[in-house]
């Protein structure tokens, strides 16, 4: 048994709840260290909470989070003892450099990256003194975890000068033991309207505009559905936009796993591509980079999906099949794309994705045990267990 103390950005975020969760369930000590967005989550392992952070920006989120951690008289002696530390975001890298050389451990940090930050992209002074930074505390760094390995070829090696070692870890789906992948099934709509899903995080503004407007061009030909939570803050003007289109109808916010099923089941086909920060790694390239956790969701459930050549997420879907790329993120190019789309090739295309191994889109204790490895730590000698502490602090 090993204990990873892990620090982390958002403890509200579900990913990371669930990628803490995943340690946990192999049988090591998971010790929490995190700020939040919103009300403090209830966990089974010990959690030092860093306050709620709201909305700021990612170098204001920084400093509160190591203004309040290295007041804390908990943290030295459980970075003292850990033996490994997992940083999410370079904020959390930061603070757990800080904390380390502060009360001088050895404990190797793991560096988990799941975005390119606006911060650092660009050819102003802020972005390059940000960049510089990153690689100060990644020399310390014992591994980078990526979600990408577009963040590699794309970001680390090119623009960072990074040839440490890496290890992928995709955001695959995290289900039960039990859970069994759904048999992929006919059309289940019985009209000629085409149902194009948006299924996740509604957070990406060029990809609503795009929705919507080949909503408005097609007409009845065309349905979009969108399901999932809605970030205000980003389009704030959702509903009232959506509210005149009757081929758009908006959901509401789903439970994760179960509540998928009945998602993609709604859908022919679904959009799968990040728009947000599409282009040059230096100017705004995350989304050319990324892979968005909905293409694991819809291969799962055998939903085809749509996303942009040239996009990691076209190669993606190119090499397994699951769906279809448009030469540009434009109305015009995906209109065509649903046009030209029959139900046998949407029959076809979801036949292919159930002959792809259920491990492509689910992820396994085996790939949690390799993660751990990548970073020095051993698998637990009975593979699983109890933690050494399950109190929320």
């Amino acid at each position: 048994m090993a204990r990873l103390v892990c620090f982390a950005s958002d403890l509200t975020d579900v990913a990371q709840l669930r990628r803490l969760a995943s340690f946990q369930a192999l049988g090591h000590e998971v010790i929490s260290v995190a700020s939040r967005k919103g009300p403090r989550p209830v966990v089974n392992w010990q959690n030092i909470d860093l306050g709620e952070i709201g909305q700021h920006g990612l170098l204001r989120r920084g400093r509160l989070a190591l203004a309040t951690a290295l007041r804390d008289p908990r943290l030295a002696p459980l970075v003292q003892q850990a033996d490994l530390l997992v940083a999410r975001n370079v904020d959390m890298l930061a603070l757990a450099a800080a904390l380390r050389m502060r009360c001088g451990a050895t404990a190797p940090i793991a560096y988990e990256v799941l975005d390119i930050h606006s911060l650092f992209e660009g050819a102003n002074l802020k972005s390059r003194m940000a960049r510089w930074g990153e690689r100060r505390l990644m020399a310390g760094a014992e591994v980078l975890w990526l979600s990408s390995p577009g963040f590699y070829t794309g970001y680390f090696a090119p623009v960072q000068g990074y040839s440490g070692p890496w290890h992928l870890v995709e955001n695959k789906m995290v289900v039960p033991e039990d859970m069994v992948r759904p048999v992929p099934t006919d059309r289940v709509s019985g009209g000629d309207a085409l149902r194009l899903g948006w299924i996740g995080a509604i957070r990406c503004r060029p990809s609503f505009e795009l929705l919507l407007c080949v909503a408005e061009q097609m007409g009845q030909a065309v349905e979009v559905h969108i399901h999932g939570k809605i970030h205000d803050h980003v389009l704030p003007d959702f509903h009232a936009r959506i509210a005149g289109l009757g081929n758009v109808i908006f959901h509401g916010a789903y439970a994760y796993p179960h509540g998928l099923a009945a998602c993609y089941d709604n859908c022919d086909v679904v959009w799968a591509q990040d728009l947000w920060q599409m282009g040059d790694p230096l100017q705004s390239g995350n989304s050319d980079l990324l892979l968005p956790n909905r293409i694991y969701e819809a291969g799962w459930h055998g939903c085809p999906v749509i996303a942009v050549s040239g996009t990691e997420t076209g190669h993606k879907i190119e090499g397994t099949g699951q769906g279809w790329t448009l030469a540009s993120a434009d109305a015009e190019a995906l209109i065509r794309c649903l046009q030209d789309l029959t139900p046998s090739e949407i029959a076809a295309a979801r036949q292919r994705i159930a002959e792809l191994p259920e491990t492509v889109f689910r992820q396994t204790p085996a790939d949690v045990v390799a993660l751990l490895a990548s970073a020095g730590v051993e698998p637990c000698s009975s593979g699983a267990g109890a933690p050494r502490s399950k109190s929320g602090v």
